[in-house]
């Protein structure tokens, strides 16, 4: 797999470590902030419960110079154009491993004692073809008001013929967002497409890695926008426990644009690596996945609460076996919600969370074409145990929400003992930001360009806030490849092709002003280098007189004219 684009090959020092920095965007180099800049902006997570008693259990290292994984990858497949970042943790035989984080924030290599766990991407050809995409560790959002065809045939006045015309398009109408990238088409057209990368850094404490992607509609010619910004950290917490956290942040200035199925995460294991499969029970007593799923529903699901809030994929039943545990926690604020959203209170959680876990294709492909699975080469098919945690929580416009969860490495009772203990450490909520505590980012233009630093004695030319405050929108810096010209915008579709769309939806639709004002976006003919995330600024005008509108301060080649998607905000006072 190769890319258009040539790789940005970036050193710096970071905390006094030198590293070397492979920093991608689709199709073109990223151009991240400085470090204290990209340490204010990523500044978002809430601390770890976890961390305080497993500090100083083993060694991290993290590298940002591509080596191969000599992980089995399907055929076709270069890990050079996805690879990002390595955390290594060593510490002993069991719980030593080695995860590597894709361009899109994904993790797409988790290598243990059981070997690579992390499936080999066999997803076949055509337009499904997505190259560490689906099959890695990531979060998923979903907007079901407007996924798909079956949100227009809710209503029943609806003309088939309308929905057969929409049918046609060359534009998908599904409305979920990766936190990955992008499916490949059939045009090959590219290589591939991953999540905008627009911001990174390693923790202040050196044992993870943080991360800015703006998600993708994973489908490139959609007609829909993404409003989806993920902020992804890794951690490693020593005693090989892995500590996945998520913020992700929903900017869409349409208040009917409300994400309410999402998966916290979406992952899954290579089924020839870990083959063996329990669940935990309310008691912590390990039952085969079988147990509590049938082979005629192997898709189905289960309330967190009927479970332990853990699961387990082991080489093996032994006790001593090579193993990677989930902690996925049992709904530890589930009341606590309901008992705001009942006194009118902000809140994020509705009901109960449920895990799906499955064996891909299993058992039609594992009966016939794939029934020698443990003998032939483990990337010649999908290789794919689903592990899918569907927690019950609504992102609205303008809201930011957390989760926290867990991966353990080490022998299969060791690792269950420790996600055990975990299991009240998973955690998740509304995350809000204060105007009065929020940093603000200083903007410097010279030569009518943003630069991380200015001669000396130059005044910022604007301020915006390091993280989504109440009524904010984020900017960003986008640079449109067919001109070399920079922009500041708040439209990161400025430079992605678009067409106006005329669907005919009636008007007594419930959904007809949203999709009879659609367009159709080809991401795959972008012509946009998504550098990085400048701020937030204000939809509102705020109290007080240094905030001024960025079209007042900005020049005209640089702040285009305001329109529906570039919208003009109100900067951030210097204090």
């Amino acid at each position: 797999m190769k890319s258009f684009c040539t790789l940005l090959f970036i050193q710096r020092t970071i905390s006094g470590l030198l590293v070397s920095s492979w920093i991608l965007a689709p199709f073109y180099p990223n151009v991240i902030a400085s470090e204290s800049t990209e340490q204010q902006i990523l500044d978002v997570f809430p601390p770890s419960a976890a961390a305080s008693d497993r500090q100083g259990q083993g060694n991290t290292s993290i590298s940002l110079e591509y080596t191969p994984s000599k992980s089995l990858w399907a055929e076709g497949l270069d890990e050079r154009q996805v690879f990002h970042a390595q955390i290594q943790h060593d510490q002993n035989e069991n719980n030593s491993f080695t995860l590597r984080i894709g361009k899109g924030g994904q993790v797409y290599s988790l290598r243990g004692p059981f070997g690579e766990s992390v499936p080999p991407s066999c997803t076949g050809e055509g337009p499904s073809r997505s190259p560490w995409n689906d099959e890695v560790w990531q979060f998923v959002t979903v907007c079901s008001k407007y996924n798909g065809m079956k949100s227009l045939q809710r209503s029943e006045n609806m003309p088939n013929t309308v929905l057969e015309a929409i049918t046609s398009l060359p534009y998908k109408s599904t409305f979920f967002i990766h936190n990955s990238g992008a499916y490949i088409p059939d045009s090959r057209s590219i290589n591939n497409l991953y999540c905008p990368m627009l911001a990174a850094t390693q923790t202040q404490d050196k044992k993870g890695y943080r991360s800015l992607t703006w998600g993708l509609v994973p489908q490139v010619r959609t007609i829909h926008r993404s409003p989806i910004l993920y902020y992804n950290q890794v951690r490693d917490i020593g005693s090989g426990i892995i500590e996945l956290t998520w913020v992700v942040h929903n900017f869409s200035p349409q208040d009917d644009i409300v994400f309410d199925f999402l998966n916290a995460p979406w992952g899954g294991t290579r089924h020839t690596s870990l083959p063996h499969h329990a669940i935990s029970t309310p008691n912590n007593t390990l039952k085969p996945r079988d147990t509590f799923f049938s082979d005629k529903n192997p898709g189905g699901t289960i309330s967190l609460r009927k479970t332990g809030g853990w699961k387990i994929a082991s080489a093996s039943t032994d006790e001593n076996a090579a193993s990677l545990a989930l902690v996925f926690g049992r709904d530890r604020h589930l009341e606590e919600e309901q008992a705001k959203a009942e006194r009118g209170e902000p809140y994020t959680q509705r009901g109960d969370g449920v895990l799906r876990d499955f064996l891909a294709h299993y058992p039609q492909l594992y009966n016939g074409i794939w029934k020698d699975w443990k003998t032939r080469p483990e990337n010649s098919f999908r290789n794919y145990d689903v592990i899918e945690m569907i927690p019950n929580l609504t992102l609205r416009p303008g809201e930011s929400i957390w989760y926290r969860s867990f991966l353990v490495v080490n022998r299969r009772k060791q690792a269950a003992a420790i996600a055990q203990s975990l299991v009240d450490d998973v955690d998740y909520g509304l995350v809000q930001f204060s105007i009065t505590d929020t940093p603000r980012i200083p903007i410097y233009l010279v030569d009518d360009r943003v630069v991380d630093t200015a001669p000396p004695g130059t005044p910022p030319t604007l301020y915006l806030f390091s993280k989504p405050v109440p009524d904010s929108h984020p900017v960003f810096l986008l640079e449109d490849t067919q001109t070399g010209r920079e922009i500041i915008s708040t439209d990161l579709y400025r430079f992605v092709p678009s067409e106006p769309l005329t669907l005919h939806i009636p008007k007594e639709h419930p959904a007809s002003e949203y999709y009879n004002n659609a367009h159709g976006y080809s991401l795959d003919k972008n012509h946009c280098r998504w550098k990085q995330l400048l701020g937030f600024g204000l939809i509102a005008k705020p109290d007080g007189k240094e905030s001024q509108l960025l079209s007042t301060v900005l020049p005209d080649n640089v702040f285009p004219p305001p329109d529906t998607n570039h919208l003009d905000l109100w900067s951030a006072a210097s204090k």
